[in-house]
């Protein structure tokens, strides 16, 4: 149970050339709450002084065992004893002394609070140009699209929330993609999300930040993608299955009924129909199984594909619609052979014979790529039940 109102949070690893000005401004901010707080100083391996000057200024020292931004502010949330945590990066570009902006949107009912950079002021050289106009924005967007958070800044360093909330998100990144998994689970956990203008300052640091501008952003990235399987997977493949399925209708429709129509459309164009369906069916059936991987380890309770796979879905069901589709796809095949050689059926135009193989193939495949996802699933399905 927390025991304070308010634990300022700063991971650090060998910031002694900062890290008295950031304890300074975060225990000024504390006593113009006039809250009684704390601040903690998660450590994960400092070999300079870090320690000793932290611990000197009143800062709570928790040393965390291995390295990484994620590993750091776990330990130090963990250890905080307060009811809020505010959390920011110890190379001075954050002013913690704006955290009484934070503390008031947690008073008032909010889960989870971040600081938006662009609505506060960023000094000159304080965010390199390709990120202020390419990576911020792009993986902004991305989180947008994917997850509906409503932020405009999503990378912003300098962030709030309740002891009850970092609970409740379980975050296991040890990296920098530790602020996307904040995000993203507060997303999913429908938690209640506020946003607060901040300043952002140029780094005291006399060497490189730890921050990686296109590996870490990639990092961020990837996190994303792998949390959405709906817009990673089920989209997509939902989107390529319609274009190829429309593709091949198109095709066979125009052979069957108006050969002589629409001559730029070859049978050529069936191919063509059956790569976008058959994309699109491989990526539909990974997403399926991805959607349920994320349901087990992960939040998304009221995901509606998961809900209906739950009602509906059976290991017997999935095999045997699968062996139906392979059936059918075999049967058409057989076609080939029986009116060739055997002369058991009319030969019809090597147009419509190509749409009907081709359509033959992509039953084949997917009833293949059903029953195999339907196996994959099935051991997902045994734990759910």
């Amino acid at each position: 149970m927390a025991d304070l109102e308010l634990s300022i949070v700063i991971p650090a690893l060998d910031e002694e050339r900062t890290i008295a000005h950031c304890v300074g401004k975060a225990l000024k901010a504390v006593a113009a709450l006039g809250v009684p707080g704390e601040v903690v100083v998660a450590d994960n391996g400092s070999t300079d002084r870090t320690r000793e000057i932290a611990a000197g200024l009143g800062a709570r020292v928790v040393p965390v065992d291995g390295k990484g931004y994620g590993r750091a502010l776990r330990g130090g949330f963990s250890a905080a004893r307060g009811r809020y945590l505010i959390m920011a990066d110890a190379d001075g570009s954050y002013d913690f002394e704006q955290a009484p902006r934070y503390a008031q949107k947690l008073r008032e009912g909010f889960d989870f609070v971040v600081g938006n950079r662009f609505q506060g002021v960023i000094a000159p050289g304080a965010m390199p140009f390709l990120n202020r106009h390419l990576g911020t924005p792009v993986l902004t967007g991305v989180a947008n699209m994917l997850f509906s958070t409503g932020l405009g800044d999503v990378n912003c360093g300098m962030r709030g929330l309740t002891k009850d909330a970092f609970e409740r998100m379980s975050l296991k990144a040890d990296g920098m993609e530790f602020a996307t998994e904040m995000i993203v689970k507060a997303s999913l956990l429908k938690l209640r999300i506020a946003e607060v203008p901040c300043d952002l300052r140029k780094d005291l640091r006399d060497r490189p930040p730890h921050l990686r501008r296109w590996r870490d952003g990639w990092r961020h990235l990837r996190f994303m993608l792998l949390f959405s399987p709906t817009g990673t997977f089920l989209a997509p493949g939902a989107v390529l299955c319609f274009l190829g399925a429309l593709g091949l209708a198109a095709v066979t429709a125009r052979d069957a009924l108006a050969p002589a129509a629409l001559p730029w459309l070859g049978s050529r164009h069936a191919l063509t129909a059956l790569l976008l369906w058959q994309t699109g069916a491989s990526v539909l059936g990974l997403g399926v199984v991805a959607q349920e991987a994320d349901y087990q380890e992960r939040f998304d309770a009221d995901n509606r594909v998961i809900a209906f796979l739950h009602r509906t879905f059976s290991l017997e069901k999935g095999l045997m619609i699968g062996t139906a589709l392979m059936l059918a796809g075999l049967l058409g095949l057989a076609y080939f052979p029986l009116s060739y050689y055997a002369h058991l059926f009319p030969m019809g135009s090597e147009a419509l014979r190509l749409d009907l193989a081709v359509t033959a193939i992509a039953a084949t495949l997917t009833g293949v790529q059903c029953a195999f996802a339907s196996l994959a699933l099935g051991l997902f399905y045994l734990r759910v039940k």
